[in-house]
């Protein structure tokens, strides 16, 4: 049986115990309302994606192999620049990722990560306040 409640609990608890994080002064969510607050940044939301699943067997009565994606939301903001808020948001995306490079299995919760895929989701400027938003993708491989 796949649980993938397992996977996205043993990620929430990854980021949000990892110290580099929790003394940046990380927000990390998970499935929550999405964050418009300049002042909660940085901020990691977490949110369930896809999961596919290979239907053969190997001798079990359950498939063998599941492929899951995690949705993984990184905000930062600035008050003086977008310059200030794209250096901000680059070092807090660079710190989530250290840490998923670290946990490959994401605390044994799945085989391996297959890949992670970063791109741009989301710039909003409002009364000279940057918010500045990346996406990562998480798939991973995970048994039945």
């Amino acid at each position: 049986m796949i649980h993938v409640d397992s996977v996205t609990s043993a990620l929430h608890s990854l980021l949000s115990s990892d110290g580099v994080l929790v003394s940046s002064g990380f927000t990390v969510v998970e499935g929550d309302v999405f964050n418009k607050d300049p002042n909660l940044t940085p901020w990691v939301g977490q949110y369930y994606g896809s999961l596919t699943v290979e239907p053969h067997t190997l001798g079990g009565n359950g498939p063998w192999k599941a492929g899951l994606e995690v949705l993984l939301y990184v905000q930062e903001a600035s008050h003086r620049s977008g310059q200030e808020a794209t250096r901000r948001l680059s070092q807090a995306q660079a710190a989530v990722l250290d840490v998923l490079n670290r946990n490959k299995t994401i605390g044994d919760a799945v085989l391996v990560l297959s890949s992670l895929a970063v791109a741009p989701f989301e710039r909003e400027l409002e009364k000279s306040t940057w918010l500045f938003t990346n996406e990562i993708t998480i798939k991973a491989e995970l048994r039945g």
